[in-house]
């Protein structure tokens, strides 16, 4: 096979988004390739390349200090290098004519003279996408995606940094709504959701900028009332929100009213770290409960028999399932990108989901290569029922397919009892052993490549709001791999890369 051509390395440099400089120092002049203006979207200058490169303006803040070292570490650094030369790398974001700033990465060499730098090579990339998707990414793990409050898991991190310190006072609330599984039992989710993004607003609109605001899960909050004053200070502020959150929800005939109990706990008097603090509240909230209800309470230590009662009989429970349906996306996010074997992880994953959930066959399914071919990338069944990649054939595929329809929580398709279906159909699931099932579909903008789903093999039953809140925050996480898994398969197949 013949050697690439110069052109060849050049296609290739322009198709990947990127742009060759090389910066002579000592006549303080820039060598670029024409693609490096439209990858900064910005004119660059041939000379003066030193005071170009003092402009504040030009590097964003956060970045500013790091790279004006970097500079005067070529400027100016100590002429003591022997190594003929050095590599570097570095992202960061540069002003564009559009008064915005671009994320660029900076991969460089330095060619020294007599210890001093004498130039500088390397290429730029433009890597916005990445850190957006980044950015993004990290929102998530730390925003509730409902009502863009701090999650559980971050709003403890948070709490636990500020109560550590030895400075300041602090009062930690443990809000609860009263009567809210009327609300969704009576008036169903969308009334539900409503009351849960009432409260989030209403907390954003009471509470300070620097406190911090986190819904824990369910319809259970928390805030941190940083550097408080006084006691009083924290009572007003109870009693103004428990008004707030005092209503009443019409659906048809019927009508359900709410209202809020209120945990409270003060650092460091109550505590001076997140778990101790948290548990006084909570201690202190189920008296307020135990009270009648739309009230606030402050902890108190004859309240740690009930504490500790509480936390015996939480035991009991399954510790992992209260973090999967508290925050499913942060969840799986944890458990998948910190396992050192990715593959492993999911498959554990969807044997946790199946037990937690009581169904019988969990899977993951990549319907890429054709309409109703479906391959099974991860594939989990309780003892005594065949796996989905075996049941799922293309009759049972097509079926499902066609039941699609995009819902408040993600494009599903689902059935509580297929015995409810056409005649045809019954044969086709019953054959399987599918009574009910619910999938999630994993989408690429607007196209099908998979999905996630469930199968229960013995009984009709009725999907909860967690399961499909699971299965869509596992379709976000599954949708970056697949989507990594193909363009593996696809360079794996190309002239690209030699295997």
């Amino acid at each position: 096979m013949p050697e690439p051509s110069t052109n060849s390395y050049r296609d290739a440099i322009k198709l990947s988004n990127m742009a060759v400089f090389e910066w002579d120092i000592r006549e303080d002049s820039l060598h670029y390739d024409d693609m490096l203006p439209k990858l900064l979207l910005r004119e660059l200058p041939r000379q003066g390349i030193r005071s170009f490169l003092e402009n504040p303006r030009l590097i964003h803040p956060k970045e500013r200090t790091d790279f004006k070292e970097r500079v005067n570490f070529l400027l100016h650094g100590p002429m003591r290098r022997k190594a003929p030369y050095q590599d570097f790398n570095m992202d960061f974001r540069i002003h564009t004519t559009g008064r915005c700033y671009l994320w660029i990465h900076m991969a460089y060499r330095v060619y020294y003279e007599d210890g001093a730098a004498l130039r500088v090579t390397g290429f730029l990339q433009n890597v916005n996408l990445i850190h957006q998707e980044k950015n993004r990414m990290q929102n998530l793990m730390e925003r509730d995606p409902m009502t863009g409050l701090y999650s559980k898991t971050h709003s403890a991190y948070l709490v636990e940094q500020t109560v550590s310190s030895p400075e300041g006072s602090h009062a930690l609330l443990v809000i609860d709504m009263d009567n809210f599984k009327q609300v969704n039992d009576k008036l169903g989710h969308l009334i539900g959701d409503a009351v849960i993004l009432d409260v989030a607003l209403n907390l954003k609109r009471l509470f300070r900028q620097a406190d911090i605001l986190g819904h824990i899960g369910g319809d259970e909050f928390m805030v941190l009332m940083k550097d408080i004053s006084s006691r009083d200070i924290v009572q007003e502020k109870c009693r103004q929100l428990r008004e707030l959150l005092r209503k009443s929800y019409t659906q048809g005939s019927e009508t359900v009213s709410v209202s809020s109990s209120i945990g409270v706990a003060l650092a460091p008097a109550h505590g001076t770290d997140y778990k101790t603090l948290f548990s006084h509240a909570d201690a202190a909230l189920y008296q307020g409960k135990k009270r009648g209800r739309d009230s606030h309470v402050f902890y108190d230590p004859s309240f740690t028999d009930h504490r500790e009662k509480k936390e015996a009989a939480a035991e009991q429970n399954s510790a992992e399932y209260q973090k999967l349906v508290s925050n499913p996306l942060e969840y799986i996010f944890h458990t998948v990108m910190k396992s050192k074997d990715t593959s492993l992880a999911v498959q554990i994953l969807l044997e946790i989901f199946a037990k937690h959930f009581n169904v019988h066959r969990a899977y993951v399914l990549w319907h890429a290569e054709g309409q109703f071919w479906a391959k099974a990338l991860f594939d989990y069944a309780a003892k005594g029922y065949s796996l989905a990649g075996e049941s799922h054939n293309p009759e049972v595929r097509r079926r499902m397919r066609k039941r699609y329809k995009d819902t408040n929580y993600g494009r599903f398709t689902e059935c509580e009892d297929t015995g409810r279906l056409s005649e045809s159909s019954q044969k086709v699931f019953h054959s399987k052993q599918i009574h009910a099932f619910l999938e999630c579909a994993v989408m690429d903008e607007e196209h099908f490549l998979g999905c996630v789903g469930f199968d229960d093999c013995e009984r009709p039953r009725n999907w909860s709001r967690a399961e499909h809140e699971v299965l869509h925050a596992f379709s976000e996480i599954m949708r970056r791999f697949l989507l990594g898994q193909m363009y593996y398969e696809r360079m794996k197949k190309s002239s690209l890369w030699d295997f």
